[in-house]
């Protein structure tokens, strides 16, 4: 997400946007980046950046999407959650910051024009989490009820479908909390949170 920066850390190694804008400038050929002009977004770096680039694929997608991941949460903030510890103190401004994030990534899955037309799917856990797909996790972290592989299944045999509609469409928005879901599987210390 093209976020704001998190209290004052600017620098090109806790920004995916800044990170995203030096890669662009080294690979020094706009015309690649922007995919010979069939992007037009007024910066061209935005055209590989996933909440600028996604509303312009045509071919169908099932985007798997963590409202609380984990990496752009380490990059940004510089600190970590782990079953043994927690945020830096004061806690709070660590979970208004990954709060924003993932309300931010909820509203934006929901309204992806494929996803609205039913021709892409996404799926999004509350779970603090990043890249599941390589871990057991996969087969058995559920959001509402649904696996990741399940959705994926559904996916590729909606693509299949005549019409090409009927995309999985899995957003967990039940509670609102970082690592709330029922279905997160990574458990973390109970004393970390914000009681403010």
């Amino acid at each position: 997400l093209d976020t704001p920066a998190f209290q004052g850390l600017t620098k090109v190694e806790h920004r995916s946007q800044e990170q995203t804008k030096q890669a662009v400038l080294n690979m020094q050929n706009e015309a690649i980046v922007s995919g010979a002009g069939l992007c037009e977004l007024d910066d061209v770096w935005k055209c590989t950046f996933g909440e600028y680039r996604l509303p312009m694929l045509k071919t169908p997608f099932m985007l798997f999407a963590s409202q609380y991941d984990w990496f752009r949460l380490i990059i940004a903030q510089v600190a970590n959650v782990t079953p043994s510890d927690c945020f830096p103190e004061p806690q709070c401004s660590y979970y208004d910051y990954a709060d924003s994030g993932a309300n931010a990534t909820r509203q934006k899955l929901l309204v992806l024009p494929q996803v609205i037309a039913g021709t892409s799917g996404v799926y999004s856990s509350t779970c603090y989490d990043h890249a599941m797909s390589i871990w057991k996790e996969f087969n058995l972290q559920r959001v509402l009820g649904v696996t990741m592989a399940e959705a994926l299944s559904a996916a590729l045999e909606a693509t299949g479908s005549p019409h090409g509609t009927g995309m999985p469409v899995v957003v967990d928005s039940s509670c609102g909390q970082f690592n709330c879901g029922s279905g997160c599987m990574k458990k973390l210390d109970s004393t970390c949170g914000c009681s403010a």
